[in-house]
Formats: structure tokens, sequence, C-alpha cells
């Protein structure tokens, strides 16, 4: 009796498919798809020399996609990381100086940024007698949508996408907006050894959607919960600290809505970093991680929040005295919080950013620099430092500040940022946008009445808008001067210099531009008049010839000096392939949206 063919597969080793009891009915040899009786299968030797990744090996493949991405621990360093769209207002910013260490990842993960979609699945259809080494390199490059339909094509597809599955490390993904919460938990439940998670929620997240993480990732490293407009966390203070407090692996949180937390106490030994965001009026907030060393708060602007920072600030210094970076944005920071902060005596400290404190001034400055004097980064945006503030950060700093951001400070002038540059020699990235600017200048009936206003203006007020501004340094890397209205002429020597953001400076003269920054990059120029956009791409995208004078030297007779000698004149052979050398700038992008 002939038997009946099977669905063709792609073979797989023995050691590879999980072995299962027999099932009853299956005649067929499950290689070659060929009656049992009275044969030999040819394929048997074919497979044995082919190698099968082992248990050790599936621990260092990944899951690169377009959609999601599934990092192992064991992969090759990633490429290059793409470079952000700059935004409107300010390219730099906190975020984009963190010391947190990127994860590793493989060579052929191109989708690194990017999400899961559950509602877009790929069909993946045909098979073939692949080995079973090229068929794992094959569902490895797959995005996790292609991978759950091809586990749907047979046996041997089935079990190659499993071990994949059991090998992710990191995964992230975008829940759609009526996504039922046993969707996520089938796709967690597929990777046991999971250690990052990141989801980003387009539906209401609750406390079951942590009771469902606390189950289906045991061994869970990294959580960060992102939300959208279209979503509302609803976690409450009491859920978190029990997920935290359960989870005693964790070491990174972040968490983005937390307007509904109230109250809550956090204790863990484990957690070194911590990133909570839209914070609203809070009773009461007790952080109990002696471990903690970065930590990030962004509270609302909402006029009616009251979160007393002092005490927050005073449980800090108490209950976690390992901190290195603190990152707190609030209306409500005056030096009262910072009197507080330095009271705490954190001597680990390394990088502080009190952003939109209207109430921080020169006394809190000079607070800040005599209990730490370390500090690598100092941001203090939104403040009201003047110029003054300036100089005891320099007096203070002038070796160890990295990273200096001072923008949207009215207070500040163009001399007190040619004062920090050339006494902060180390410095790589300075912000002062909308710094150098006249809030009157601003202002949408001064833009359409501006030669009136300008004769309005009173000699007082003139150094406002005609600011010009001289920077010399070696090792500046960024800098950031968006939104200075009142810019008027801008000197730049740069070698170092990469980036640049001149977005909306109306004012700056074209004619009194000079950029002498070989190694520049980019240079953002939003909002900027069509000369100056011009003038820009001149002078930083232009190539040049350089004629170097290789004549030989000879000296006079009466040995006095050493002059150069023509070629005629010499004797000595000169080849005429180095008389010219090319030099040329790197090719710089000046973008304008």
């Amino acid at each position: 009796m002939e038997g009946r063919h099977s669905h063709p597969s792609t073979p797989i080793p023995d050691d590879f498919v999980q072995k299962r009891g027999k099932k009853r009915g299956s005649y067929n040899c499950g290689r070659c798809g060929l009656p049992k009786k009275g044969h030999v299968c040819d394929l048997t030797k074919e497979f044995s020399e082919v190698p099968t990744p082992t248990s050790s090996d599936a621990k260092s493949f990944v899951l690169p996609s377009p959609l999601s991405v599934v990092r192992t621990k064991l992969t090759p360093p990633l490429p290059p990381p793409r470079q952000a769209v700059p935004q409107l207002r300010r390219a730099l910013s906190f975020d984009d100086i963190g010391v947190t260490d990127e994860s590793p990842g493989s060579d052929d993960d191109e989708g690194e940024g990017e999400f899961l979609d559950f509602e877009s699945e790929l069909d993946l259809g045909g098979s073939g007698k692949l080995p079973a080494n090229c068929l794992w390199e094959v569902f490895k490059r797959l995005p996790p949508s292609s991978l759950l339909s091809s586990a749907k094509v047979c046996k041997g597809w089935r079990d190659v996408s499993r071990r994949i599955w059991k090998s992710a490390e990191e995964l992230r993904l975008e829940v759609p907006v009526k996504a039922q919460i046993g969707l996520v938990g089938s796709v967690l439940q597929k990777c046991p050894g999971l250690v990052k998670l990141s989801l980003r929620m387009k539906s209401d997240v609750d406390a079951t959607m942590l009771a469902c993480i606390a189950f289906s990732c045991p061994n869970l490293d990294s959580l960060e919960i992102l939300t959208s407009e279209t979503s509302v966390n609803r976690i409450t203070g009491d859920e978190l600290g029990r997920f935290v407090a359960d989870k005693r692996c964790l070491t990174i949180l972040k968490m983005e809505g937390c307007s509904n937390l109230g109250g809550f106490t956090l204790s863990s030994t484990s957690l070194s970093t911590l990133c909570l965001s839209e914070l609203f009026c809070h009773s009461k907030m007790v952080f109990n991680c002696p471990n903690l060393k970065e930590i990030s708060l962004i509270f609302s602007r909402q006029e009616n929040e009251n979160t007393d920072l002092t005490a927050m600030v005073n449980g800090l210094g108490r209950s976690c005295p390992r901190l290195q970076n603190i990152h707190v944005a609030s209306v409500r920071l005056t030096h009262a919080v910072v009197l507080a902060l330095t009271a705490a005596n954190l001597r680990g400290l390394r990088m502080l950013s009190l952003v939109l404190g209207s109430g921080i001034t020169d006394a809190s400055v000079a607070a800040i620099a005599s209990s730490y004097s370390r500090l690598e980064l100092l941001d203090l945006s939104g403040s009201s430092i003047s110029d003054s503030g300036i100089g005891m950060i320099c007096n203070v700093f002038p070796e160890t500040l990295l990273k200096l951001l001072l923008a949207l400070c009215p207070n500040i002038t163009s001399s007190g940022i040619q004062f920090a540059a050339a006494q902060l020699p180390n410095l790589e990235l300075m912000d002062c946008g909308m710094s150098i600017c006249d809030p009157d200048l601003d202002s949408p009936a001064a833009q359409e009445n501006d030669t009136v206003e300008l004769q309005r203006t009173p000699s007082s007020k003139l150094h406002l808008i005609y600011q010009k501004l001289i920077i010399k340094h070696s090792h500046l890397k960024k800098l950031s001067l968006w939104g200075c209205s009142g810019l008027d002429a801008l000197y730049l020597n740069c070698p170092e210099l990469s980036d640049l953001n001149l977005n909306s400076c109306m004012n700056l003269n074209p004619g009194r531009l000079l950029l002498q920054c070989p190694n520049l990059e980019s240079v953002h120029a939003s909002g900027c008049q069509d000369t100056l956009v011009e003038t820009l791409q001149n002078q930083v995208c232009g190539d040049f010839m350089l004629e170097d004078n290789h004549y030989p030297c000879k000296r006079l007779p009466d040995g006095s000096k050493r002059i150069r000698v023509p070629h005629s004149y010499s004797p000595q052979p000169f080849d005429d392939g180095k008389r010219k050398r090319r030099l040329s700038k790197q090719r710089c992008a000046v973008l304008v949206y």
C-alpha cells in the first residue's frame, strides 16, 4: 500500500527537533516524506555533517526586524546609531547626553528604534530542503510578525521559531488600541528568558498589565512603559510599589503618564535607574533604594501641581546615598529645594539637572558649587541665574565640567557665554537656547513691525538686541543657540565642533557670520533668513584647494638664513605629484525644516 505523502518540510536534525511521543498513523519518513517500509533515508548522512546550533549558541542569536528589536547577550556590537531628527526648538536635551550604556545587538539589527505591531502580519509561504543552520540564519532575520506566521507552515519551522523566541532577551512591543491583555501575555510567554521589555501602549494600562509582566517575565531586568495620546496610565502608587518589591532582579524602571500614582513608596535593593514622567500632586514620595544611581522625575506644568519637592529631596539624601545622576523638571523648583539637595551630601553626584525652576538664582548656584565640586554635567535651564552665576560655575568647575546647559535663562548675555567658553577648557557641550534674546522681539506683533519696534527701543535695551558672540574652543563638540533672536554676530573657531543649532536665530546677520569648524557635520537652520542659510551653505559645504609650497630650502652663501629655491635652480630631484594636495572639508548638512 502506497503511503500518503506529507507536506514537504524543511529537514531538521534529530537533536534540533524536540522528541515527541509516537503518533499512530505516521508511516512516512520525517525527513524526505517517503514510506518507511523498506526505506533507508539518504538525508541522514547529509544532516550529520551540518552543524546544529546548540543551546549555548542559541543564546547568541538575535531577532532583528524593521518592526521590533529582540536582542541577546552574546552578540557583536551595534552599528553606529542613526542620527535622530533634530527638533525645532531644542536639539540637545538631558536624554541625549545620558551616561547609560547601550545594549549590545547584532550587525543585522536595522530596526533598533522600531516596535512590533500586532495588527500587521506578513504571510511567509513556501518550503525547501534547507540545512538547519541556514534555516536558523533566515528565521533570526524575520520580524516577529513573520516569525509567528512561519510557525504555522510545518513542524520543522515551528520548532525553529520556538527556539528563536526562547533565545530572545530584549523585546519591544507596540500594543494597539483594542488589544486584550491575553495577546500581550501570549507573546511574553514565548520568551521565558526575556531580560529587557519595552511597551508602547496605545491602550490603557493598569495593574493587570503589571501582573501579566510579573508572571510571564520572572527574570526581567529592565522595564519601560511608554504611553501615547490615546492611552491612560491607571497604575496607582500602591500597585507600582508592590510590583517593584516583588521583582527583586529589576534594575531599570521607566514609566510615562504617572499622574494617577498619588502617594507611593518604592523599596528595592536592586533598582539602579528610575524614570517617572508626568507626575502630578503627589502627597508622599518615598524612595527606599540604597543602590539607586540615576533618577529622573518630570512633573506636570499645571498650575495646581503642589508636590512638596523639599521633603522629597530630603528623603533622597537619606535613603539613596549612591545617587550619581539627578534630573528634576518642575516649575516648583526653588532655592529651598537646592538647599535641601546640598544638605543631602551626595558625594558621588556627577550629573545635576534642575529644569524649569524660575526660583533658582545665583545664590542657588553658590550653594551647588560649595557642596558638589566634581560635577560633569550641570543643567539649570529655565532658571533665573545671570552672568554672575556663570562666573561662579567657571571658578568651581574649571577642569571637571563637560556639559553645560543654560537654555531659557533670560538674564544671561553673550558676555557670560563667552566667559564660560574661555574658562572651561574641557567643555564638550553647551546649550544656550532662548537665552540671548529680547522677549519683546519674539511676539508676533513685534515680528510684523520690526523697523518700528527697533526705532522705539530705548538705548538701555539695545545691548539685548545686537549681541555679538565669539567662541574659540578646542574641545567643544555641540553648541545650541536655538531661538537666540538677540544674536546679531557669530564667530566660531572650534575645530572639534560637529553639531551647531541655529534654529530661529532670526536676527543673525549673514555678513557677520564666520564659522571656522572643519569637522562640522550638521547645522540646524530652521526659521532663519534665506540669505543666512545660503551663507551657511557656502561656508560649511564648500571644498577648497590648497597649494603646498614644497620648494626645497637652501642656506645663503653667508649662512645668514635659509630660503626656498625654485626647482629650476635646485639640483635635487622633486616629485611633481606632491606639489598639490587637495584638502576637502568633511561633508556638512544644513538642515532646514
